[in-house]
């Protein structure tokens, strides 16, 4: 018979706007935030802490020979560096997204990944994107052949059982790298929600996200007509608030107030990129609803499905079961990346933490923040650099 166990975790987010070709200058920003943490800590340091993808490097590499001087094998570089490091100062877990190259034969392969250090500063895992962008492709990223993953994060004296005794805890863990949270290259069916699916039916308990998510004014390669119109906005956006084209560097957001949550809404945000301070709220809605097998859902319960060979589960319900996730909790970390690159990539920022609760409540046909079996642990703003550092608590049966 399992018990559960009261999980209690400080989580910090790094947001960051780096560019390409200023490698240090990224850096020394990245340790003025993680300066800022130290001093912030009040004697208790984060248990894990999370940079974004491609954090310290600029993510819309044009090519191969583009990329190819900044990407390192997994346990070497700038980037595990700065994790190592960081894991070693707070004594935590480091996630950090970086482009690894993969010596094999004369021609390496390249692959967009995210290294996890451990407290003493080794690497324990590396997991590689398995949905790729199409920016991705441009220099000739490899699919993770091991599709999703999970991987064990052992920590100490971090769960308390029911008589209040502190005890280890190995929590099941998965990381997720922006388009992972997608559908498959943008033609798979969107109700098969691939990477949620997959963290359900393994139970996962903490799943982290490094990511470089556009806002809505970004020019993508399908605008068409429209690129010129974007790009003339993006310019008048960044001139209205007096910024250069590549958006807010050094100007920092810092939130360790674990008492402000972010509001609920349903609503679209404008589409014009201003309010840096405040999130896209259409972006963290939409980050929610890829996560619906995790959500309380009353249309569930009038739901025909029928289970195939490869999947337990379809949309949280099973051939047993209308929701799967009833009563487990499950902590979702977006690490997040802002700002702009070349004038015309625009970076959605608010980055944030998100508690699945696997309660039902009086607002089970939402599915956004609205929607109570949700939590809203807090959220940075869309185009500032920063920090969020958040204490949360969960339960785990074991």
């Amino acid at each position: 018979m399992s018990s559960r166990l009261s999980v209690s975790l400080r989580i910090a987010i790094v947001q960051l706007n780096p560019q390409i070709g200023q490698v240090s200058s990224n850096i020394s920003r990245a340790w003025s935030l993680i300066n800022r943490i130290k001093e912030s800590s009040n004697g208790k340091s984060p248990d894990l802490v999370v940079f974004p993808e491609f954090a310290l490097t600029g993510y819309n590499f044009h090519s191969r020979d583009h990329i190819l001087p900044y990407a390192t094998a997994p346990d070497v570089g700038q980037s595990f560096k700065m994790a190592q490091e960081v894991s070693r100062l707070f004594n935590c877990y480091t996630v950090i997204g970086y482009p690894e190259r993969f010596e094999n034969g004369t021609k390496p392969l390249l692959y967009n990944s995210a290294a996890v250090t451990s407290p003493t500063g080794e690497l324990v895992f590396n997991y590689r994107k398995s949905f790729l962008y199409y920016t991705d492709d441009d220099w000739g990223c490899k699919e993770n052949p091991k599709g999703f993953q999970t991987f064990p994060l052992h920590l100490k004296q971090r769960a308390t059982d029911k008589n209040g005794n502190l005890q280890d805890i190995t929590l099941k863990t998965s990381i997720g790298i922006c388009m992972d949270l997608s559908p498959y290259k943008f033609t798979a069916p969107f109700h098969d929600y691939e990477f949620a699916t997959y963290n359900v039916d393994q139970g996962t308990e903490l799943i982290i996200c490094p990511m470089a998510w556009l806002h809505s004014s970004s020019v993508t390669k399908d605008e068409g007509k429209l690129s010129q119109k974007k790009l003339q906005a993006i310019r008048d956006a960044t001139e209205a608030q007096g910024l250069p084209i590549q958006g807010s560097q050094g100007q920092y957001q810092f939130d360790f107030d674990n008492s402000k949550k972010t509001v609920r809404t349903s609503r679209d945000v404008s589409s014009s990129y201003c309010d840096l301070e405040q999130p896209d709220m259409s972006n963290v809605n939409y980050w929610i609803l890829r996560f619906l097998p995790f959500l309380a859902l009353r249309q569930r319960e009038s739901w025909l499905w029928r289970l195939e060979q490869t999947r337990r589960s379809y949309m949280g319900a099973t051939s047993t079961k209308p929701w799967k996730f009833e009563g487990q909790n499950a902590i979702v970390v977006f690490a997040n990346r802002c700002g702009i690159e070349d004038a015309s990539t625009v970076f959605a920022g608010s980055s944030g933490v998100i508690k699945f609760n696997g309660s039902r409540s009086d607002r089970e046909c939402e599915i956004d923040s609205t929607n109570k079996s949700v939590e809203l642990l807090g959220n940075l703003g869309k185009g500032l650099e920063g920090v969020l550092m958040r204490d949360v608590e969960f339960k785990v049966a074991r």
